[in-house]
């Protein structure tokens, strides 16, 4: 089985222990989604992605006036290079994601150097690390807009530090979601597949 995450990589040794199971780490292209220090005062988000949970997190921001002077913009119907320059544009990336296989939205975000809020979708365990960006328990709607709020103050308080966490974040998916390592993620797996249907037919 070949699988993009480390939590779909143990749920699958759990349940069947006999499996082999091979990991593909997704490969981010730099050329597309790269870091850009210069940021807008911008809060980037996909609506489609559990749509209840969006408006319920959008309208309390509007409602209390935590967004005064931050334009929120909708990621939705955008091609890669679209998306990939609204991700440049954006100081705050809002994730959404629930049971994802690994969450390629926040990653790519953060590639792009944005503080990404949110959910992890369980598949982005390995890469919500609070050094790279601030992860909200799994549907827990008050805590996703109260740390919303926190990481805007901070944008107002001290926006160097914002400033180094996106730079942070983007070499940590630049060095460890490579082009290069899943080219190599992929050709383990099908030299390992031709050799075991090599020993299968020999047997």
């Amino acid at each position: 089985a070949l699988v993009v995450s480390d939590d779909s990589r143990r749920f699958l040794q759990y349940v069947f222990p006999e499996l082999r199971v091979y990991r593909l780490h997704y490969g981010i292209d730099p050329t597309v989604f790269h870091y850009q220090p210069h940021k807008k005062r911008q809060i980037a988000f996909m609506p489609r992605r559990n749509r209840e949970d969006v408006r319920q997190v959008v309208n309390a921001l509007n409602y209390k006036g935590s967004l005064e002077g931050f334009e929120l913009v909708g990621i939705d119907g955008k091609s890669e290079n679209e998306t990939a320059a609204m991700l440049q544009d954006s100081l705050i990336f809002l994730s959404f994601g629930r049971v994802e296989g690994f969450g390629l939205p926040p990653a790519e975000a953060m590639a792009c150097g944005c503080i990404v809020v949110g959910f992890h979708g369980m598949g982005g365990r390995e890469f919500f690390e609070r050094e790279h960006c601030y992860p909200v328990p799994q549907g827990d709607i008050m805590a996703f807009v109260q740390t919303v709020e926190r990481v805007i103050e901070t944008a107002e308080r001290d926006p160097r530090l914002l400033a180094e966490q996106g730079r942070r974040a983007a070499a940590f998916i630049n060095d460890n979601y490579s082009l290069a390592q899943e080219e190599n993620d992929i050709i383990r797996f099908w030299t390992d597949a031709a050799a075991a249907e090599q020993v299968l037919r020999q047997g």
